[in-house]
């Protein structure tokens, strides 16, 4: 349980960082965010909730490159527009069970909002993380 709880966090915080992306990649104003992120484990009866301040730096980011590294991860099916990205992942590999998923971001100015589902066998069984974030930027300095 630990584990699936490890490897979502790790490719949220991932997500959640900014990495400087390429032409045309998905753009989000910087300064201070609030965050409020909730996951739903279907091993867990009541939802995970968590809010955090994040200073984003740069203006642009790419979820490939921040999975990456989080982990053994393979980006497909990546769409992306100024205000919003989709994309789609499989996971997995030294000692980490594999695992596949979808993720969505918009950004809408001084809000942006999230999910991802991540789906993984473990013991012969499939279990779905269902995680989903909100954003509101606080202001534009980071201090």
């Amino acid at each position: 349980m630990g584990r699936q709880v490890s490897i979502t966090a790790c490719i949220l915080s991932g997500l959640l960082l900014a990495i400087p992306g390429s032409a045309g990649a998905f753009e989000i104003r910087t300064g201070m965010w609030q965050v409020e992120t909730e996951m739903r484990n279907p091993m867990s009866p009541q939802p995970e909730f968590n809010t955090s301040t994040e200073c984003i730096t740069e203006g642009s980011f790419d979820p490939a490159r921040a999975m990456m590294q989080g982990g053994q991860c393979t980006i497909t099916d990546k769409r992306s527009a100024a205000d919003s990205i989709s994309w789609k992942f499989t996971c997995g590999g030294d000692g980490m069970p594999q695992s596949s998923g979808t993720g969505k971001f918009v950004s809408r100015g001084k809000t942006a909002s999230g999910e991802m589902q991540i789906s993984m066998v473990l013991n012969g069984q499939t279990m779905t993380i269902t995680s989903s974030w909100k954003g509101q930027h606080l202001t534009d300095k980071c201090d």
